[in-house]
């Protein structure tokens, strides 16, 4: 067990010697680039659920399973500063909507049905709520996908000025 010692880094004699005693605060790395984030989630969905039609790489946000669409509104979430004030209520915004009922519904009797329902309704609001928004965030990640399997085969994109297509040619 001693010899499969877990490298620890910030065990070092640099940190010993840190003026500002970082040692005691921190306790781990966390990329904090929320776009980077998303973008590199995105494209992972487009290498592992999007169809090549022969041209162009296609994925609609509901054709994805329902936790990978929950992992994608979650971070477009954390990319937007976790700007909720709208978004739980879907696209109706109404004092009788579905999330207003199941939260008066919680709030008068917090069963485990209640709160299923309630936690349901609100996930599935935010995903209609953002939709627009995350199919255009996968129709930007399939484009660069394109582009990053052609660039790596070898092929460079020339855009056609006049009309805005995009040709393949090999290097």
């Amino acid at each position: 067990m001693n010899a499969a010692r877990k490298y620890d880094i910030l065990d070092t004699q640099e940190v010993r010697k840190d003026p500002f005693s970082l040692r005691s605060n921190v306790k781990g790395l966390t990329n904090l680039n929320h776009e980077r984030n998303l973008s590199n989630y995105a494209e992972e969905l487009v290498s592992h659920y999007a169809k090549y039609d022969g041209e162009n790489y296609i994925l609609a946000l509901s054709n994805l399973p329902d936790d990978e669409q929950g992992e994608l509104a979650r971070l477009y979430m954390e990319y937007t500063d976790r700007d909720t004030s709208e978004c739980v209520h879907g696209l109706i915004i109404a004092i009788d909507n579905s999330y207003t009922c199941a939260l008066l519904a919680l709030l008068s009797d917090g069963s485990r049905e209640n709160q299923e329902n309630f936690a349901e309704i609100t996930r599935r609001n935010v995903i209609t709520y953002f939709s627009k928004t995350l199919q255009e965030i996968l129709d930007e990640a399939c484009h660069t996908y394109l582009h990053n399997i052609n660039n790596e085969n070898g092929y460079y994109a020339h855009c056609d000025i006049e009309h805005g297509d995009i040709h393949w040619s090999k290097f």
